[in-house]
């Protein structure tokens, strides 16, 4: 890949354009794509390498393009634009270590690492305000992703700070191809009951895993909800999983359980909520099955599952909100009862 006149050429083929975008009050510059195709991690590479002459931060929002580019020594923080370092000076630079990256992603948190095992990195991140902790648990891989583990660690402990002891039950994060059950590479995450560990895929973190699931899937998207920019897909999840740890309020709050079924049904203008989640049944009633779709679209095919899963892939969307768009009215109406029943302390 090349630039040339504001355009990254592959070949002969105009692959993607460069656009002005303001980002947080910072100008830089968006890449566009011209063509579909699937970010592997070798096009990541290229593209990286194509745009290092540019001399003003990038909107990256791709995970692999952005792990990329930090090998390649583009600096910013966590999830912000990117930019390029300029002329590598002779002999080249050496790569920060995981938990230096880690660490200067997170101001105002302690990482430091737990025990030496060959084969597992063990961090610990505590926050300065609260004294919130979390521990990550992954493999020790070279493939690893610190940007997108520090965003793992800043949502996990963002929400334990909004929401307190509702949130506390989680304290551990595991990645791992094998816990959870996700050996098939078709679950993102799991939360099991008591155990207060959320268990993350590893292709949510890992470069090669994630390059590989690309290609196996071909660029085609689950049934979860995707999250928006400037998030990354980890941030979804984390945010998904705690919530099952979450929901165990709601679900026992004496009439804050109804109340909140009800008023997503009234939105989806049905009775409560589960009316709407009906709404495939073999002849179910007209609202009903317009209930339904509103969740597929406004939401995502997976919250269509049970009561559960459409509150968790809810509060993903509501807590992964874009700052440059207003959110689906089913999501914003969800956010707002959180605001109304469990309101900022």
């Amino acid at each position: 890949m090349e630039l040339r006149d504001g355009r990254v050429w592959q070949g002969s083929t105009a692959f993607a354009d460069l656009e002005p975008a303001s980002v947080d009050g910072i100008d830089a510059v968006a890449v566009r794509p011209l063509i579909p195709g699937v970010m592997d991690r070798e096009l990541a590479r290229a593209l990286v390498t194509a745009l290092a002459p540019i001399d003003r931060p990038v909107a990256l929002g791709d995970e692999l393009t952005r792990t990329e580019a930090r090998l390649a020594r583009w600096t910013g923080p966590l999830r912000a634009p990117l930019t390029p370092p300029g002329p590598t000076p002779p002999g080249g630079t050496a790569v920060d270590p995981p938990l230096a990256v880690v660490q200067a992603l997170l101001p105002g948190v302690e990482v430091s690492r737990r025990g030496f095992g060959r084969t597992v990195l063990h961090l610990r991140a505590v926050a300065a305000d609260g004294g919130f902790r979390i521990r990550l648990k992954a493999p020790d891989r070279s493939d690893l992703m610190p940007e997108v583990v520090a965003a793992a660690l800043d949502t996990a402990l963002a929400i334990r700070r909004r929401y307190g002891r509702m949130a506390a039950g989680v304290h551990t994060i595991t990645i791992d191809d094998g816990a959870g059950g996700m050996d098939d590479h078709m679950t993102a995450g799991s939360t099991q009951g008591g155990s207060g560990t959320i268990y993350l895929e590893t292709s949510l973190a890992f470069a090669d895993a994630l390059s590989a699931d690309r290609l196996r899937r071909g660029g085609h998207r689950g049934v979860s909800a995707v999250v928006p920019r400037p998030w990354f897909n980890i941030d979804g999840v984390v945010a998904h999983e705690l919530w099952h740890n979450m929901d165990a309020t709601v679900a026992t709050t004496p009439g804050v359980y109804v109340e909140f079924n009800r008023a997503l049904g009234e939105e989806l203008g049905v009775e409560t909520f589960e009316h709407a989640l009906r709404g495939r049944d073999a002849g179910a009633p007209a609202p009903w099955r317009a209930g339904f779709r509103r969740i597929v679209e406004e939401v995502s095919p997976y919250a269509t599952t049970n009561m559960r899963e459409a509150t968790a892939e809810l509060f993903k969307l509501w807590w992964c909100a874009s700052p440059q768009s207003t959110p689906a009215p089913l999501v914003a109406r969800f956010g707002a009862l959180l605001d109304r029943y469990y309101p900022p302390r």
